[in-house]
């Protein structure tokens, strides 16, 4: 090999390990928090929601909670718009609503956060990256009904 094409390689090789670096570091972090102060078990009945008015972010949200309730969990759908989180949390958990509810599980396809309504906190958060090859909703979906059944590791 000559020091030109040992040079050529070189540069290839650097260049190559550049864009695998930048695609390594341009990944989500998975990450799973449970609020040690609120059991899973205490949500008896939780609504749903999507947080993209997207199509097929819609019909994750149905699967999951399908999923939910055939793990035994009562998830119900909720239906409106809100301009935030705290918007949507405070509206479906409002005293006198028509279907009370503990919790409003907020999601998408890399992330779930289960509010509790007592508190109007985060009670369970996930997220995952499924684009990049880690956890994607169906896991996230486990996570969360061990949480619910009142396993609090997740």
């Amino acid at each position: 090999m000559t020091a030109t094409t040992r040079g050529r390689a070189l540069v290839a090789l650097a260049a190559a390990l550049g864009i695998l670096g930048t695609r390594c570091s341009h990944s989500k972090k998975e990450f799973e928090d449970i609020n040690p102060a609120v059991p899973g078990t205490h949500f008896r009945r939780i609504a749903t929601i999507s947080s993209d008015d997207a199509g097929n972010a819609i019909r994750l949200m149905v699967q999951t909670r399908e999923k939910l309730k055939q793990a035994g969990i009562d998830a119900q759908s909720a239906t409106g718009r809100w301009e935030s989180a705290s918007d949507a949390v405070s509206q479906i958990c409002a005293p006198g609503v028509d279907l009370p509810v503990d919790g409003v599980l907020i999601m998408s396809y890399d992330h779930m956060t289960l509010y509790d309504c007592a508190t109007a906190r985060p009670a369970y958060d996930i997220q995952g990256s499924p684009m990049s090859g880690g956890m994607g909703i169906d896991e996230m979906t486990k996570h969360l009904i061990k949480y619910l059944e009142g396993h609090e590791e997740g």
